[in-house]
């Protein structure tokens, strides 16, 4: 059996959905014609910007993956650079050149892996950043543990943790992992996680799926 744990469901009749995490959105006002750029690490940066009703102009944006990408393209924004790189640090490190002398606006979670915040400031780059949503773990009682022997896709470290809280580990499990960040989140529970090689769902379940068959 496949399981997948992530905030978003995939319709797909052979993959399980553990929905163990919920986005609380923070209010905030920001006037983005004061900036020159704007960096998307996630679908929920831009969800953040419309909870609070910000007004879309057309300024540079940096987005992580080509799934955020898209976000950022039916948002409005039509100067999108998609990031080679879709891991953090890598992320940081890709785009820093291209940041200098811009004023940025950074929109992430309240807790991060990567602090990319930190690494820009470090660097010189003149960055505001917005702490626009929080990743919440749940604790449902309707939802069983995966049977042994399971394929578990895991799409961040927080989902890592809310699956470690409400159902520990099962050294049976075979995990894939969406990106670095995750993997290590799993690193204290798996011996041989298996990271994708592209950082979307799709990639991920066609993973498991190969996975699943081969075993």
């Amino acid at each position: 059996m496949i399981y997948l744990v992530s905030n978003t469901p995939y319709d797909d009749n052979d993959i399980v959905w553990l929905n163990l995490c919920k986005i609380k959105f923070f209010n905030f006002n920001v006037n983005l014609n004061k900036f020159d750029v704007i960096i998307v690490t996630s679908k929920n940066s831009i969800n953040a910007l419309k909870f609070n009703s910000i007004a879309l102009t057309d300024i540079l944006v940096f987005a992580i993956g080509k799934a955020t990408a898209l976000v950022c393209k039916e948002f409005g924004f039509t100067q999108i650079y998609e990031a080679k790189n879709s891991h953090g640090d890598e992320f940081g490190a890709e785009i820093l050149e291209k940041l200098y002398g811009k004023k940025v606006l950074f929109i992430k979670a309240k807790e991060t892996v990567s602090n990319l915040d930190i690494y820009f400031s470090q660097n010189g780059i003149d960055i505001t950043v917005v702490d626009g949503y929080e990743n919440l773990i749940l604790n449902p009682n309707d939802i069983k543990k995966p049977e042994p022997n399971s394929t578990i896709i895991f799409t961040s470290p927080m989902n890592v943790r809310a699956f470690i809280q409400n159902f520990g580990w099962d050294k049976s499990y075979q995990a894939v992992a969406i990106g670095k960040a995750t993997a290590a989140a799993l690193s204290n529970y798996c011996d041989n996680v298996i990271v994708s090689n592209t950082q979307n769902l799709k990639s991920c379940i066609e993973l498991a799926k190969n996975i699943s068959l081969s075993s």
